[in-house]
């Protein structure tokens, strides 16, 4: 279970809760301002160790900078991991990330981490950052394993950037991938949202790209391949782009000379080098809002070949109005952090001016956008 201890909180936190607090950071604490165990007057040095450490919890309750603390209790309300979050010029940065020693490798700090994410998320908050010491080699391993990339780095610390939306998406999708095919067959079959008329577009795309006998193809989003492994098998040249190391685990096995990247879309950019014939978004591009799906698309037009083609098929829609009657009948199931193409959004942008811009209808959920380079 989740706890945030916000300033409010902490000036109102029973002795036990305090207590339990410091028995997850009181590891070693002794040692670590120098104390020999075997002194005398050891316990009044813990003592006064315990009282510094409460009173900065309680000064944290009036310190501008401090945003929050996270706690992660176990069923019975222990406490067994915490961290923090403060605020350094207008930036957000995880610090004192502790998980209490009977409870080590787990899966508890993780576990800590991704819920705060997701708090972090509602609230808006795009990213975090974190110092560690380059000798503190469990954190670094840590954050590594997490989906932080080094931003700076010193000789004492690195400096550490985590995207909240990228590495939650990502946790998403590894989590799907294991199912993911066989949900989308359930929605097929069932005719419903979100991915009713999946198969026709599909198989569209296949047609549409299978018409060149050669091409190179960008696939933004390739999952496990679904798509474009039939063109694999057919001999055209296949790159693909996904944010979930599982589902490219799972698309290598189908298309082995591939080239993958795994990244976002943006940060992809920097990785390719070539010019397409088709670049494909199959149900992935809604993962960015609006705004981003048009600079994203603006960015793609110098990696197409001259009359080339960006081939979305997705849940979408003529124009707005559309869109809501979809999601009111929906509403249920709704992925509200979900912004599914319009044709009416894109016909309105600088996109026009870069492409001509079609959209076939397949089904009321459900269709495809021919983007053809001017």
């Amino acid at each position: 279970m989740l706890e945030v201890w916000n300033n409010d909180k902490i000036k109102n936190l029973s002795p036990m809760d305090k207590d339990q607090w410091f028995d997850v950071l009181n590891q070693g604490l002794e040692e670590d301002r120098g104390y020999d165990l075997s002194t005398p007057n050891i316990e009044e040095i813990r003592k006064s160790i315990k009282k510094d450490y409460i009173d900065y919890l309680k000064s944290c309750s009036v310190d501008p900078d401090f945003y929050a603390y996270y706690i992660l209790r176990k069923s019975g309300g222990i406490i067994v991991s915490l961290l923090r979050i403060v605020l350094k010029n207008q930036a957000y940065y995880l610090e004192g990330l502790e998980t209490h020693r009977d409870y080590y490798r787990q899966g508890y700090a993780s576990s800590l981490l991704i819920q705060v994410l997701y708090d972090l998320k509602r609230k808006n908050i795009k990213e975090i950052y974190s110092f560690v010491r380059n000798h503190n080699e469990q954190s670094l391993k840590f954050h590594y394993k997490n989906g932080f990339v080094e931003k700076e780095k010193d000789p004492i610390n690195t400096k550490f950037v985590l995207n909240i939306e990228d590495k939650l998406r990502k946790d998403l999708f590894d989590s799907w991938s294991i199912n993911y095919n066989k949900s989308i067959i359930k929605s097929e079959e069932e005719g419903t949202y979100p991915f009713a008329g999946y198969s026709k577009i599909k198989y569209q795309i296949l047609d549409i790209i299978s018409k060149k006998t050669t091409a190179k193809i960008l696939d933004m989003g390739i999952g496990t391949g679904q798509i474009t492994s039939p063109l694999y098998d057919l001999g055209y040249e296949i790159t693909g782009v996904d944010l979930s190391e599982k589902m490219i685990n799972i698309a290598q096995k189908k298309l082995p000379k591939a080239i993958f990247v795994c990244d976002s879309f943006y940060n992809s950019l920097e990785r390719l080098n070539d010019q397409y014939d088709f670049i494909i978004f199959n149900y992935s591009i809604h993962h960015l809002d609006y705004e981003s799906q048009i600079n994203l698309l603006i960015r793609l037009n110098k990696y197409l070949k001259y009359q080339a083609k960006i081939l979305i098929g997705d849940v979408s829609t003529f124009n707005l109005v559309d869109m809501e009657n979809l999601h009111l009948k929906y509403e249920s199931i709704w992925d509200d952090e979900e912004y599914y193409p319009i044709n009416e959004i894109y016909i309105k942008s600088k996109l026009n001016e870069l492409y001509e811009i079609s959209y076939n209808k397949i089904n009321e959920v459900s269709g495809i956008f021919e983007f053809i380079k001017r």
